[in-house]
């Protein structure tokens, strides 16, 4: 089903049957049989020139899915004429289209929410997969969806989500998907951030302005004001988005999120544009905090 390249060191061996096996998982529960894929694993650099040609992306990311077929709505359940139309009588097979996985970012991604490889592998070949089936997620119905049928698979394998990480690019997906929710009339510089919690909870919020200035809150506190009325007080990462440019926190956001996670992830952003990451550490060093009150 799958014809797998390996253009990079680093794959475990028995990483190609594994990724088989989250396909035939993905076509099983959408309900197709007799397709096709093809897979090729990369080193971030290759990945990186892949996004710069096909997608003017200047950044390496941890997978592409480039569909051979442009489903008329729904997915490849809702239009099996045209999966039918795919056919090729050589391989016996509907040809789904191409996937390219970089198993570096891949690595890194394993590392970072600790998990295994060969949970990330999968993640991603599903996530992959079920682009070539026609799931997407720009809107958050069809993002619902798609984390359902993801989660779906990845029991079916028996490779559930440890701890309910999300990746950076996950996280940073949420907190873009903000932006149109701020309220910046006079600045005009909207901002969306997405908390992600200890027990796996993410929490987004946006900027909001307001007319006195000393009462606007900025994007990431209202996220990790959100997360805390809900019982959630242990902060593992924050993505931040904005439209103009990558937006740091500010001094008193720095010191607000150092009280729920002083070793937090940072990601920030702008659409279209490269993740940047630091460490809160980083960005508040030699910092005050609850421990210090009781000193």
């Amino acid at each position: 089903m799958l014809d797998i390249e390996c253009a990079a060191r680093g794959l475990p061996q028995d990483a190609p049957a594994l990724m088989e096996r989250v396909a035939k998982s993905v076509c099983r529960l959408e309900g197709i049989d007799g397709v096709g894929a093809y897979v090729r694993v990369v080193d971030d650099e290759a990945i990186h020139a892949i996004n710069r040609a096909e997608r003017g992306v200047d950044r390496p990311t941890d997978v592409l899915s480039f569909p051979s077929i442009a489903w008329r709505g729904g997915t490849a359940r809702d239009d099996r004429a045209r999966l039918r139309r795919e056919y090729d009588p050589e391989t016996g097979l509907c040809f789904l289209g191409d996937i390219v996985i970089s198993i570096d970012r891949a690595r890194e991604q394993a590392a970072e929410y600790g998990h295994s490889l060969a949970r990330e592998l999968g993640y991603l070949t599903a996530h992959a997969m079920l682009h070539l089936c026609g799931y997407d997620h720009m809107t958050d119905g069809d993002k619902a969806a798609m984390r359902a049928m993801e989660e779906k698979v990845m029991q079916d394998v028996s490779l559930p989500r440890e701890g309910g990480f999300l990746t950076d690019e996950e996280l940073f997906e949420r907190a873009e998907s903000m932006l149109e929710r701020a309220y910046a009339p006079y600045s005009r510089f909207r901002v969306g951030a997405c908390v992600l919690t200890e027990d796996g909870r993410t929490f987004t919020g946006c900027n909001i302005e307001n007319a006195s200035y000393g009462g606007t809150i900025c994007a990431e506190r209202t996220a990790a004001v959100k997360a805390v009325s809900e019982g959630a007080t242990k902060f593992i990462a924050i993505a931040i988005a904005a439209e103009q440019e990558a937006a740091w926190p500010c001094g008193l956001c720095r010191q607000f999120l150092r009280e729920f996670g002083p070793k937090m992830r940072v990601i920030v952003g702008k659409k279209g544009g490269p993740l940047y990451t630091a460490t809160l550490e980083e960005l508040l060093p030699r910092s005050f905090g609850p421990e210090d009150l009781l000193k």
